[in-house]
């Protein structure tokens, strides 16, 4: 009812502005117009004058790449974004996008990805410590990785607040980073355990945040979001089974992933499905495929989300 009453209002107040017979058109003709009418409308609003919205991207390893596609589609259609939270992959993209990475570099950076940018223990002498030694890989150089693209910059430094989550493999604790250096946060939250070292910090042993918060959309709404978008780099389970230690440690991590990101569903106001569950998780050679998936996914939902924080929005100023 309340949906009817404000589409006709603003349906009326169109008519008026345009002098035109707008009534002859379809309903979907209709819908449309509303739509972009009251977005334009929405987005120009001062952040006092609307709901804010966060945005919360998900883990997901290379498949988390889609995030790039959605961002990207988000950003080209003026969508507000106050808050920012993420794990894993969805951390890495998130602080590089948020840091001022241009999303053509960010898209270079994950298409041309190299195993020397997250750790030296990547060769021959490597692998065979961690097989025979059992000598975990160093992801020291991620964070030195990160320092050189974005310039050692600290969150307090970032235009948009942003959060990222780690785990502590001690106690279990999920560990938030919304302070300090940003690559050391980054370099935690994607810090496999049982592919590499623990991340000493405070006394703490952090590894990938996925394990405690796959998909952290508490940490947008208590930094301050009214609205909060969940974006999710769906797994598929039924695929192809995992055929490296790499893909095993990944895998659980998805199984384990898959569980929490109920919760976080039913607490987002808005959840996009990037179905990227196709692609294996450390498939380096098909990262652009899943940013095109992410794109054509924020694409088929925008319309709904545009709708829903237009009415969200009227609901804000009445509330």
């Amino acid at each position: 009812m309340f949906y009817r009453l404000t589409k006709f209002l603003l349906f009326t107040f169109l008519f008026c502005l345009l002098g035109q017979n707008i009534f002859a058109l379809s309903d979907v003709e209709e819908d449309a117009i509303l739509r972009d009418f009251a977005w334009q409308e929405f987005i120009q609003l001062p952040k006092e004058k609307r709901p804010t919205v966060g945005v919360t991207l998900s883990a997901g390893a290379l498949r988390g790449a889609s995030h790039i596609g959605v961002i990207e589609v988000l950003s080209e259609a003026g969508l507000p974004i106050d808050y920012m939270s993420g794990t894993s992959m969805g951390c890495i993209v998130g602080a590089l996008y948020n840091a001022g990475l241009p999303l053509e570099h960010l898209q270079d950076l994950v298409n041309n990805i190299n195993t020397s940018y997250i750790s030296k223990d990547f060769n021959i002498g490597g692998i065979l410590k961690y097989l025979f030694a059992e000598k975990l890989f160093s992801s020291e150089e991620f964070q030195e990785f990160i320092d050189k693209e974005v310039g050692s910059k600290n969150y307090e430094d970032l235009p948009i607040p942003f959060a990222c989550v780690s785990a502590d493999i001690k106690t279990g604790e999920k560990v938030v980073f919304d302070s300090g250096p940003l690559s050391l946060g980054v370099r935690a939250s994607m810090n496999l355990p049982g592919v590499f070292e623990p991340v000493e910090y405070r006394q703490r042993l952090l590894v990938d945040g996925g394990i405690v918060d796959y998909m952290p959309v508490d940490l947008v709404k208590k930094m301050g979001a009214d609205f909060t978008i969940a974006v999710y780099a769906l797994p598929n389970f039924a695929g192809s089974k995992p055929n490296n230690i790499m893909g095993y440690v990944l895998r659980i991590g998805d199984l384990r992933g898959a569980v929490l990101t109920e919760d976080s569903e039913h607490q987002a106001d808005f959840v996009i499905l990037s179905r990227v569950g196709e692609i294996g998780s450390s498939d380096r050679s098909k990262t652009s495929l899943a940013i095109e998936i992410g794109a054509a996914s924020a694409y088929q939902e925008l319309p709904k989300l545009k709708e829903k924080l237009i009415i969200n929005g009227v609901n804000y100023v009445f509330k």
